[in-house]
């Protein structure tokens, strides 16, 4: 198995749509590691805050390519967004 990520901690993903001209930033708790060896060697598990219908139908329009960090950092990420005039979309 690939890095072990620390369960218990909020977390916050990032991803900066160009043609949406949006910042998406979910935010859930880390519960653990998914032992599964395909695709990405360290796949965290973790419990989303807020509407998870919501997030699991629209996670593909924003694609996959997402960078997930320790800490909530919604508030700091929107005022990144808010710099060059993107919108803050909310997923969940």
């Amino acid at each position: 198995m690939g890095a072990l990520l620390p369960a218990g901690y909020m977390t916050a993903t990032v991803e900066f749509g160009a043609e949406a001209r949006a910042a998406l930033i979910p935010r859930a708790k880390a519960t653990g590691n998914d032992p599964n060896d395909r695709a990405l060697r360290a796949k965290l598990l973790a419990e989303p805050v807020g509407d998870f219908e919501r997030l699991f139908t629209t996670w593909d329009r924003w694609g996959w390519r997402r960078v997930t960090v320790y800490g909530d950092l919604r508030e700091r990420v929107a005022a990144l967004a808010d710099a060059p005039g993107r919108q803050v979309a909310e997923e969940a």
